[in-house]
């Protein structure tokens, strides 16, 4: 792989951290959150392949996603109709995407 590739890598996964450790209160971010965490907790096979590519143990940051990606209180309110939007969608429309987004429910 080129160094442009590990590059972009780093990238996807710096951003999808940063999105799933969001602690404000607009809807479009939390829905960034929850699809971040979603992709980070739920083994998608992406997500490995850009851990491998930056030599990160994809377990690492999924342990350091549930650290520190805590949901409030406020943010668990907004989120229902969110969650329960994306689980009506066909990208989250199968019984283990909707068993664990049910947790952010």
């Amino acid at each position: 792989m080129s160094r442009g590739d590990t590059s972009l890598a780093a990238a996807i996964l710096t951003q999808a951290v940063e999105d799933a450790k969001y602690t404000g209160l607009n809807k479009k971010y939390l829905k960034h959150k929850i699809q971040a965490m979603n992709w980070i907790i739920n083994d998608d096979p992406m997500f490995d392949f850009y851990c491998k590519l930056v030599n990160l143990e994809p377990s690492y940051i999924i342990n350091k996603t549930k650290l520190y990606s805590k949901i409030t209180y406020k943010q668990k309110v907004l989120l229902k109709p969110i969650v329960n939007d994306l689980l009506k969608s066909k990208s989250y429309n199968n019984p283990s995407s909707e068993t664990r987004m049910e947790m952010y429910a």
